[in-house]
């Protein structure tokens, strides 16, 4: 009896460990790039633990929701202030936008 659980907990531990962990975290700053032929973007921000200025490249996918002054990729420029609710995959290392809030900067100094 015991000899069957710890096959079956072994099997479910190899079966978990190739799918990897999918954490869920908030990405904002100001749009570096966009990629609409890869849907994709690119948002400048500050590493929290750092300080120091990083870029952080997202996909868009169908469920992606838009809102603010954006309701497409198509509509996000260069220089733009987004907020993103992102879903990083820790064993592919991808990152996917599960929401896009966009504001379009009033002013040149407007930028974060």
């Amino acid at each position: 009896m015991k000899v069957n659980k710890l096959i079956a907990l072994a099997v479910l531990a190899l079966m978990v460990l190739p799918c990897g962990i999918v954490l869920a975290e908030t990405v904002e700053g100001n749009v570096a790039s966009v990629d609409l032929d890869g849907n994709k973007l690119e948002v400048t921000t500050k590493n929290a633990q750092t300080g120091a200025e990083e870029k952080v490249a997202v996909s868009v996918s169908d469920t992606t929701v838009f809102s603010g002054d954006a309701a497409s990729l198509a509509e996000v420029v260069e220089g733009d202030i987004a907020k993103l609710e992102v879903e990083k995959d820790t064993a592919s290392g991808s990152s996917v936008a599960k929401s896009v809030e966009i504001t379009i900067p009033e002013e040149e100094g407007a930028a974060i």
